[in-house]
């Protein structure tokens, strides 16, 4: 837990503002920290996560909002490294207590896990509620089982896929106890599950119109039943993605562990072992639907991590037995993950310099801009009111209180992407971004940039309908952006 934490602590993005899907997160905790009530401003499809977070900002005492992203990020560290105690009960039932630390290792070393843990999202607290109910589910003892579906429950609330699991948990709760008064045991546990899950319900349709569990599963078979309704996908393809996102995933430590530890781990089934095969399935279901769709993200493997971890000991438990140092090689492994995890991360870790001049930079064009053409993903630090919330003289305030000062004029509705690629020159976009109010022209040296913006940069004096009014270059800052006001009379 120890190194779990440093190593982590090593690589926390100091000074540097959450972004994208967190900061959503952020300020529903926020506002509702100050309020007291669940906003209805803040659109999130769960909002388990965020509402666990306010209790810690409520009691939080800072008047700079950084202190608060840091918070929130510390508090997802606190989450992934707690996760490994489950993680060790869990291997401990099948491998004892030896290889149980090695499976720890697996988990809390994991350069994926690591990463996930400083974004300050809701993965690290979903793993432990789900985990936590399969370990309880484990457990002998009725009132562990009552309490799993618990804590199934609030796993749900922070992601509604854990619902998908209510399906297994049942089954096998009524196929352990089919000769034991069953009804009544089913119904006490059906409506823990319900109660907990039905009061943030209501709450969801109080506020938002909808209770983000139901809603989204109705939405989806809906979508599907049209008669005109086309996939967006094809079995080639979703096979092709699926397979591409489980390499990534499980790159590097599982890809080596997994494939001999799962013939070793169901070689011999029993109960509890179908309880695994039971979650793993429907846990992949979700993910099998998104890769489908070709979105190739490992991060939605995350919450099967906990299991690939205890099949993986089995690898090590296979080798241990041809040789006699049974102590030395779980030793060994640990080492050799713990390297890896470092090796993998320092090669693939984010540019903290370059993300805090683009912070910097990024404020300075909210200061002198109002609609900008998009030019992300730089552009994260300018449109989700971390610019203005920067120059609060009190923090913490309402979100709707914080006025986003910067537009963005991405011409999605003619791309159809936010990349700017249908337009084929400056000239083009500008007479598209008039209309959409567009002032400013914003420049930088990526790569990925569209032709004209690329040009832009490099040949300014081409463009004498440009005015230059900053230049980050010339303040020190290694990332280089340019910003031009659109002088339309000279442009017209």
């Amino acid at each position: 837990m120890l190194a779990g934490f440093l190593i982590r602590l090593f690589y926390f993005p100091e000074g540097i503002p959450i972004t994208l899907d967190a900061t959503s997160y952020f300020w529903y905790a926020n506002d509702l920290s100050v309020s007291g009530t669940f906003p209805n401003n803040v659109d999130i499809v769960n909002n388990g996560w965020p509402t666990f977070l306010s209790v810690f900002f409520h009691f939080f005492n800072s008047e700079n909002f950084l202190d608060y992203m840091d918070l929130q990020r510390y508090i997802t560290i606190i989450i992934s490294v707690t996760t490994i105690i489950p993680v060790f009960i869990l291997c401990r039932k099948f491998c004892g207590n030896e290889l149980s630390l090695l499976g720890a290792s697996l988990f809390v070393f994991q350069p994926r896990i690591i990463e996930n843990s400083l974004l300050g999202v809701t993965e690290p607290l979903f793993i432990l509620l789900e985990l936590s109910c399969l370990v309880l589910f484990l457990q002998n003892d009725l009132k562990f089982k009552y309490l799993s579906f618990a804590f199934l429950a609030l796993a749900c609330l922070v992601r509604y896929e854990g619902t998908l699991l209510i399906i297994p948990l049942s089954i096998l709760f009524i196929l352990q106890y089919r000769k034991k008064k069953i009804i009544l045991k089913y119904s006490i546990a059906i409506s823990i599950f319900l109660l907990i899950l039905l009061s943030m319900a209501f709450v969801k349709m109080d506020t938002m119109g909808y209770d983000g569990i139901v809603s989204h599963s109705v939405a989806a078979g809906l979508k599907f039943g049209q008669p005109d309704y086309v996939p967006d996908f094809t079995v080639y393809l979703g096979a092709i993605t699926f397979i591409k996102s489980v390499t990534l995933a499980v790159f590097p430590i599982f890809f080596i562990f997994l494939p001999l530890g799962i013939f070793a781990f169901f070689r011999k089934r029993n109960f509890d072992k179908s309880v695994i095969l039971s979650f793993l399935i429907c846990m992949s279901l979700p993910i099998i639907y998104i890769t489908s769709r070709d979105i190739a993200d490992p991060r939605y493997f995350l919450p099967l991590f906990p299991i690939f971890s205890i099949i993986s000991v089995y690898t090590v438990r296979e080798i241990t037995r041809k040789f006699d140092k049974t102590k030395l090689i779980p030793t060994l492994f640990i080492i050799i993950i713990i390297t890896t995890s470092i090796i993998y991360l320092d090669y693939n870790k984010i540019d903290y310099e370059h993300e805090l001049d683009a912070y910097h930079v990024g404020l300075e064009v909210s200061k002198r801009t109002s609609v900008i053409n998009d030019y992300y993903p730089e552009v994260k630090y300018v449109h989700n009111k971390i610019d203005a919330a920067v120059n609060l003289e009190s923090f913490p305030i309402l979100s709707s209180e914080i006025k986003q000062k910067v537009k963005l004029v991405n011409g999605e509705s003619v791309c159809k992407t936010t990349d700017l690629s249908c337009f084929d020159s400056l000239n083009e976009f500008i007479d598209y971004g008039k209309n959409e109010g567009l002032t400013h022209i914003v420049a930088d040296e990526n790569e990925n940039r569209p032709q004209f913006l690329k040009d832009v940069f490099h040949n300014e004096e081409k463009y004498p309908y440009l005015i230059k009014v900053y230049d980050s270059s010339e303040q020190g800052y290694d990332y280089h952006l340019k910003i031009f006001r659109i002088a339309y009379e000279k442009f017209e």
